[in-house]
């Protein structure tokens, strides 16, 4: 497994405050939440100041939670830790992400 991070995964913010933002993950670990020092900052009221990571290693990404108050869902169900795949739904709060991963077969 190759420690590069592969091109074309984008995390979407698909419904909350920040819907239509896009972050391409170009890091090994990106933090999500409201906190000014995440790399997807949220307003969502309803999110923690530092929610979950995206984590890549070992080929794939996990979203891992930091201990929220409101818990972290992949595809509605509450996980401390998932490995992610093409169009799961990531919800923190209120708000829902989509992860996509075009090349995730390749």
């Amino acid at each position: 497994m190759s420690d590069l991070i592969p091109d074309s995964v984008v995390l979407k913010v698909i419904d909350g405050a920040e819907a239509g933002t896009e972050l391409k993950i170009t890091n090994k670990t990106i933090t999500i939440g409201r906190d000014e020092t995440c790399e997807l900052i949220l307003s969502d009221p309803h999110v923690s100041l530092k929610q979950c990571q995206v984590v890549f290693r070992g080929g794939h990404f996990t979203v891992i939670d930091l201990g929220s108050l409101n818990k972290t869902r992949v595809n509605n169900q509450i996980f401390t830790q998932k490995n992610l795949t093409n169009d799961d739904i990531i919800a923190v709060g209120k708000t829902k992400l989509l992860f996509s991963w075009d090349q995730e077969t390749a």
